[in-house]
């Protein structure tokens, strides 16, 4: 299994724990649905099925990629899964990835958590693969997702104006992204300042 250990969380590969409680917050009454994509539905209860079956598949099998597609967010002190990373990519064609992360638990929103797990995130996918950069999209009325992406020093790339409805309301759309350089001098210049302390 493999386990990439922050302070408040970690990242981790499936367990077969996880499966009724991913089952749970993937129900389209939950929260976290108008954050992560509002503007698509959530998924009906096949799809959730679905989604939960392929994992059990996974598990079974015992076969995960080199390189994870998606890793379980866990709490340090229980190790529950509270949210998921994920990459995809934008343009294959050109090696373009684009990452994702959910933080299903609200419970757990404002304490640092996400952008802890993006860090991990991005640690471990510029260690194990050759992206160039990585990016994330989100829309601009998510303002914890927007400050994720400032806080661990990633630029605003790019802004589609007027691009997202939800609820009714008009908003901007979003790209936040850091290129491999840029990243491995963020996370030098954060070593540096965590030895000075």
């Amino acid at each position: 299994m493999l386990i990439l250990e922050g302070k408040k969380v970690r990242l981790r590969d499936w367990s077969s724990a996880d499966l009724s409680a991913y089952r749970e917050w993937l129900r389209p009454h939950q929260e976290w649905h108008q954050w992560d994509g509002p503007y698509f539905p959530p998924p009906t209860p096949q799809e959730a099925d679905d989604a939960v079956g392929r994992l059990a598949g996974q598990l079974a099998a015992g076969q995960w990629p080199a390189v994870r597609r998606r890793m379980v967010i866990a709490d340090t002190r229980t190790d529950h899964l509270i949210g998921t990373v994920s990459w995809h990519w934008e343009s294959e064609e050109t090696e373009w990835p684009r990452a994702g992360i959910t933080v299903h638990d609200p419970s757990q929103r404002g304490r640092g958590v996400g952008s802890e797990a993006l860090t991990l995130w991005a640690d471990y996918l510029f260690a194990a693969t050759k992206f160039r950069r990585l990016d994330f999209s989100t829309w601009y009325g998510n303002h914890a997702m927007c400050s994720v992406g400032l806080k661990i020093g990633w630029t605003e790339e790019a802004r589609f104006r007027d691009a997202r409805v939800v609820r009714g309301t008009v908003y901007d759309s979003v790209v936040y992204g850091v290129t491999r350089a840029q990243w491995a001098g963020l996370r030098l210049h954060s070593s540096s300042q965590s030895a000075n302390y």
